[in-house]
């Protein structure tokens, strides 16, 4: 009798309750896919010789922050995992996608805000969630610009940043979730492997540093702007002149940001400020 009082916890169905908050489907199509994804996930069955999955690796964080260039290194190295080439929301990934893998591999960003649905959903299955959490340099992410056309200007703002800080406090030192940065990633592609690995257990086929070998014309790379060698210039690009008056701008919007910076340790103190006051 315990099982029915679980199962309506962290049920399928209790579980989507969660995440239709964050995802607006018509109420037909909510129907429809409620009823089709246990076939997706027949395979986890292991009947007929199918593969049950084993690790979900869900890549999230801040936007712009580097999570579809871990996305594709991840997904280069681990040749034989469910892969997409695109961005996939772990809800999606796991409850309605053909599989027959033992690892799954998605990428959202946005997945960070709605991590506890993911986790419940897993916490009555064998499969493991592997959480990886995209930092960057708050600077960065609100000087970037994309190269190709999708914002011009500049794209990020201090609501959206505000959005995700939070979480992101509340992610980082759960056991079932890595703090990758942008820029360690950049510096030493070597070093964030093995960290990936002994966080996942799996091994990588191709490493990161080799990720523009393989050929993967299956992959979006509209966000990357085109595949190109790892490029230590992308970082601090805050620092530039032409940014200047953004930065001031960020910091009369975002007056919380200096101590931020302190507590994600990209400062160690705020005297970077007195140059745009």
């Amino acid at each position: 009798m315990e099982f029915l009082p679980r199962l309506a916890h962290s049920g399928y169905w209790a579980v989507k309750r969660q995440v239709d908050r964050f995802d607006k489907w018509p109420a037909w199509r909510q129907v429809r896919r409620g009823f089709q994804a246990p076939i997706y996930r027949f395979a986890d069955t292991g009947l007929f010789g199918l593969t049950p999955l084993e690790t979900h690796v869900l890549i999230c964080g801040f936007p712009a922050s580097g999570t579809t260039l871990f996305q594709l290194m991840v997904e280069n190295g681990l040749p034989n995992a469910k892969r997409f080439g695109v961005e996939r929301s772990g809800w999606k990934a796991a409850t309605y996608s053909l599989r027959n893998h033992s690892v799954l591999i998605s990428k959202q960003p946005r997945d960070m805000l709605r991590l506890d649905p993911l986790r419940d959903f897993y916490s009555t299955r064998k499969a493991r969630l592997k959480i990886i959490v995209m930092l960057r340099d708050p600077r960065d992410l609100l000087t970037a610009r994309r190269k190709n056309g999708e914002c011009p200007n500049y794209c990020g703002t201090a609501k959206s940043w505000r959005e995700y800080y939070v979480p992101f406090l509340q992610q980082r030192d759960r056991d079932d979730s890595l703090v990758v940065r942008f820029e360690d990633l950049i510096a030493d592609p070597g070093v964030e492997q093995k960290r990936f690995e002994e966080f996942t257990g799996h091994q990588m086929a191709v490493p990161f540093a080799n990720y523009l070998t393989v050929d993967r014309r299956d992959f979006d790379t509209s966000k990357l702007c085109g595949l190109r060698p790892l490029d230590s210039s992308r970082v601090s690009r805050w620092r530039e002149p032409v940014h200047h008056e953004r930065i001031r701008g960020i910091l009369a919007d975002l007056s919380e940001l200096p101590a931020a910076l302190q507590r994600l340790g990209y400062e160690d103190n705020s005297d970077w400020t007195r140059k745009y006051l």
